[in-house]
């Protein structure tokens, strides 16, 4: 009995210890547990800000603006908003019927018949840019994820609004200008518009090499005295140096008359045209609806005498001025200045090809001819 006793309590106590022992495992298994559990929250609170930085970098990219700013704007532009309506040319060339722009100014209506009649979309969208002063509250309803403006423009009012902003401001008045505007919006706006962009800047600098190749063959003494001017009313003005019809006069083998006098563009009197007396003149605006012709001095000058004053064409943007039309400005002018030198040159043609391929709007011959004639959709 009493040996049953000692066996009983033998085994009682074996099994205390091998309790002992798996309860000492359990604690150890489960302080394991907390100890690896409180690793990874402090691993994955170290590293949340790095992830959120890492998330926020590839939802921005850096590019430098006109002005030389670097600024950061979405990777994925899908709404864009531009002060001046003139600029729309640039983003229509890199991308055509999907430009993107939901704000501009109610000029475009006024002003742009052209884009108008391309892109009818641009009648129904935002217009909180008046001149210099901008309707903030509604250009933050339109939601653009970025705005080209440039100087004068409430530039630190949209940037206060959250609104990225790139400076579109031709500093240097030049043809280099009008191609950095279309490469530089082409990186703002995607990979795919920036193909574009550089497919018009090699297409712009095809034009310059061809009407150069041949141009900077003629003898000075046998380049013809040209002005390049704007009438408006009964109004004058005048290009000069310093300013990219001055370039392209050069390019396409003639002199600039006024270059020796005008530094940029300046209105000037009908006496100091006849003190000029150009061999030809390159008309931006509508000469028929000007008083200018009327005036009997007018017709005294010689490139009027000779027939040789040429209204340059308008359609998106005038082909004289700051848009990107000004490629097929450089054909147009080197075929009206010497014809015969660039007899293969088929401006009708050329101007299909550039509404087409970059515009992406199939031009009817009349179209071509109401564009080449300075006039207004039909």
């Amino acid at each position: 009995m009493f040996c049953g006793l000692s066996k009983s309590k033998g085994m009682n106590v074996n099994m205390f210890k091998k309790l002992k022992t798996n309860n000492l495992i359990t604690v150890l298994i489960i302080a394991c547990m907390i100890l690896v559990t409180g690793l990874m929250g402090c691993e994955n609170k170290s590293s949340s800000p790095s992830a959120s930085s890492n998330k926020k970098s590839q939802s921005t990219k850096t590019i430098v603006d006109m002005d030389g700013n670097s600024v950061k704007v979405p990777v994925k532009v899908t709404k864009v908003a531009t002060s001046w309506p003139g600029f729309c040319n640039a983003l229509f060339t890199v991308s055509g019927k999907n430009n993107k722009i939901v704000a501009t100014s109610p000029a475009i209506k006024k002003y742009y018949p052209w884009a108008i009649k391309l892109y009818p979309q641009l009648k129904n969208i935002s217009y909180p840019f008046n001149g210099q002063t901008t309707n903030i509250e509604q250009l933050v309803k339109s939601k653009p994820d970025v705005a080209f403006l440039r100087k004068g423009d409430s530039i630190q009012k949209v940037k206060e609004a959250g609104i990225p902003v790139v400076m579109i401001d031709y500093k240097h008045n030049s043809i280099e200008d009008i191609i950095n505007s279309v490469v530089i919006t082409g990186k703002v706006l995607g990979e795919d518009e920036y193909k574009k962009a550089e497919q018009y800047k090699d297409y712009f600098n095809k034009n310059i090499s061809k009407v150069s190749s041949i141009t900077s063959k003629i003898p000075e003494n046998e380049r013809p005295k040209v002005i390049y001017l704007s009438v408006q009313n009964e109004s004058i003005s005048v290009w000069g140096k310093n300013m990219p019809q001055n370039e392209t006069i050069n390019m396409v083998g003639a002199i600039n008359e006024a270059a020796n006098e005008i530094d940029g563009y300046k209105e000037v009197s009908m006496e100091q045209m006849l003190k000029w007396n150009p061999d030809e003149i390159i008309v931006d605006g509508n000469l028929k609806k000007s008083k200018v012709a009327k005036n009997p001095s007018w017709k005294q000058l010689k490139a009027v005498k000779d027939n040789k004053v040429f209204v340059s064409p308008s359609g998106v943007f005038s082909w004289a001025r700051l848009g990107t039309e000004s490629a097929l400005q450089l054909l147009w002018m080197a075929k009206n200045i010497y014809p015969q030198k660039f007899e293969d040159i088929d401006i009708a043609k050329e101007t299909k090809y550039f509404y087409k391929n970059f515009f992406e709007y199939e031009l009817k011959d009349n179209e071509v001819k109401e564009i080449l004639n300075c006039e207004n959709p039909i």
